[in-house]
């Protein structure tokens, strides 16, 4: 690994540490409040409503929380792909199932997946938008993620004009003029975000 690269690892994990304590610290009433507005939010992006097929993820409990954009997607006939993660995780290779509803703790992460058939990588690329996890985002459209690196095998499936978009708090959006968030060569980055209190765009679909 190049020394510049290197070097991003060390500030990548003090970032991670710092918005993941700020995460935990959240009480469980703030955390439904998050869930409504993160909601309320989403459904009135016009191009979230006219979506065909849109791609989300069963949010962690310390994660902005997506049952109810989800419940919302589903209610408007739009069909919904939740990530599947496959049984051998040094493959980092993420499968997609239909999100009707009912979740399962199971896979090798025992993380909440859908019950039901399973669709493969090349899944991703029937959604219009996807909807992605991430600790933070800089204006920029730089993700930073929890280090797994399974979105950014992901989206190398993904339609070139899908509208990508992270869900986080608003105070995770970081301004890269004063906290950039170290970039990777394998990084995929996002087109903008939806908070609790606004979406916003960063970049074209086009870039």
């Amino acid at each position: 690994m190049p020394a510049s690269q290197a070097q991003l690892i060390p500030t990548k994990l003090a970032l991670r540490r710092t918005l993941k304590a700020q995460r935990h610290g959240r009480t469980a009433a703030e955390r439904d409040q998050v869930a409504r507005a993160i909601a309320a939010v989403g459904l009135e992006l016009p191009r979230l409503r006219q979506a065909d097929c849109v791609a989300v993820y069963a949010s962690l409990p310390e994660e902005p929380g997506t049952a109810l954009l989800r419940a919302g997607l589903r209610e408007l006939g739009i069909r919904v792909l939740l990530p599947v993660v496959g049984d051998d995780p040094e493959s980092r290779r993420l499968d997609w199932a239909q999100d009707q509803g009912e979740l399962v703790s199971a896979g090798a992460l025992n993380l909440l997946e859908p019950p039901g058939e399973r669709f493969g990588p090349a899944e991703l690329g029937k959604a219009q938008v996807i909807l992605v996890p991430a600790l933070a985002v800089d204006t920029t459209g730089t993700r930073l993620g929890r280090g797994g690196g399974y979105y950014d095998t992901a989206l190398t499936q993904a339609d070139p004009h899908a509208l990508r978009l992270a869900l986080v708090h608003d105070q995770e959006v970081l301004d890269a003029e004063t906290t950039p968030i170290p970039r990777e060569p394998h990084d995929v980055e996002v087109h903008g975000a939806i908070t609790p209190t606004r979406w916003m765009f960063f970049r074209s679909v086009q870039d």
